[in-house]
């Protein structure tokens, strides 16, 4: 059964060799906090493949193999690395992430580097849960993907679809306007919770720019899913490929790569899924990749991020129909194959994509923290 990654669950991996080193790993681009200052930290690209390589593991939470193509990157970056990857509580959501990192602090147990939602990278700053580590392609990496101190940086972003279950729904909508119908009454969910995890909160942001919100205004989004709650349409679900194949729910929101990670599994459940990116609110947004603070394995920790936002990692994304961050300009080079490109939305809806900045995130879970409780019931 199919788990909903940002909506539940927890990761980790130890080791570490004493020694001094307060460098800014000036060679990867890296930068390093004091609470690193102890490590034993390399400070080239090939120094920190050799020591993660002694460390021999990293250890991550909330990846789950069907996210994003994961199950590809483990196996890559092991093959390329000898370094073995260990994944906890892979449906974990971004919140309990950051509960794993408090609550695990200086544990062998305590996961090297996260996998959180754009709306959970404040946070995580604020409660001084992060450590700074800029990967040596860091100039490539537009703006928007990564805090300007190198405390997070995103590989990839998704566009929120409909994941429709067409054994069930034979007039698909196309719109956030078509899901007011009341022929879909019982049908329709979000992916988990918005006030947990941001693919839900992603889905709120795609409804109020299709009801005249904007990236700065989400209330429209959730007066949107008052008005389906209001009406029966909307239903509350723990897991979106379990709803659509139990029958729970018919039409799911949730990001394009984790629809294709699922196709296949619904497929031998006997769903017949169709996918669509509403024409009225074409949303995306990132996961970011941070390394904890003070991470048992250090090196392995900065080499993971180093492979997410490489060439090859970008490959591995695509593939499973994560967009990368760089993709703009690995398109213009030629780095992605035409398998991989064939994953990706149709590039007339990325030239459509919003995206909205960390800030603009922040003003958007304050209104839902305040409203969503009192005006959606589901």
């Amino acid at each position: 059964m199919f788990l909903n990654k940002k909506s539940r669950s927890v990761k980790v991996f130890a080791a570490g060799i004493a020694v001094v080193s307060s460098l800014s790993l000036a060679a990867c681009g890296g930068d390093s906090s004091n609470t690193a200052s102890t490590a034993n930290v390399g400070t080239t690209a090939d120094e920190i493949a050799n020591l993660a390589a002694e460390e021999g593991e990293v250890r991550l939470i909330a990846y789950p193999e069907s996210w994003a193509n994961y199950k590809g990157h483990f196996e890559e970056f092991s093959n390329k690395y000898n370094v073995k990857v260990t994944v906890d509580s892979p449906d974990a959501s971004s919140a309990e992430e950051l509960q794993a990192v408090q609550n695990l602090k200086g544990q062998s147990t305590q996961p090297d580097v996260l996998d959180i939602g754009y709306s959970f990278t404040s946070p995580a700053v604020q409660q001084g849960l992060l450590e700074a580590y800029k990967p040596s392609n860091w100039d490539e990496i537009p703006d928007q993907f990564k805090d300007p101190e190198g405390k997070w940086v995103s590989a990839y972003y998704g566009v929120i679809e409909f994941g429709v279950n067409t054994n069930k729904v034979k007039d698909v909508p196309t719109s956030f306007k078509d899901l007011l119908d009341p022929k879909y009454k019982g049908q329709i969910a979000l992916s988990g919770d918005p006030r947990q995890g941001a693919s839900s909160i992603a889905g709120v942001f795609a409804a109020s720019l299709a009801n005249g919100g904007s990236l700065d205004d989400i209330e429209p989004g959730v007066a949107f899913f008052e008005e389906l709650s209001n009406s029966g349409n909307l239903v509350s679900i723990s897991d979106p490929a379990g709803a659509l194949t139990t029958g729970e729910a018919a039409i799911v929101l949730d990001w394009n790569y984790n629809w294709a990670g699922r196709e296949e599994q619904l497929e031998r459940d006997g769903v017949k899924l169709e996918r669509v990116v509403p024409s009225d609110g074409v949303f995306g947004n990132f996961y970011a990749q941070p390394l904890t603070i003070n991470p048992q394995h250090p090196n392995a920790g900065r080499l993971w991020i180093e492979w997410l936002n490489s060439d090859e990692g970008a490959e591995q994304y695509a593939r499973g129909a994560a967009i990368p961050t760089r993709f703009t300009q690995l398109a213009k080079d030629g780095k992605l194959s035409q398998e991989a490109l064939d994953k990706l939305p149709d590039p007339t809806i990325l030239e459509k994509v919003q995206v909205p900045s960390v800030e603009q995130g922040d003003k958007a879970n304050q209104v839902i923290a305040t409203q969503w409780a009192q005006r959606v019931r589901n």
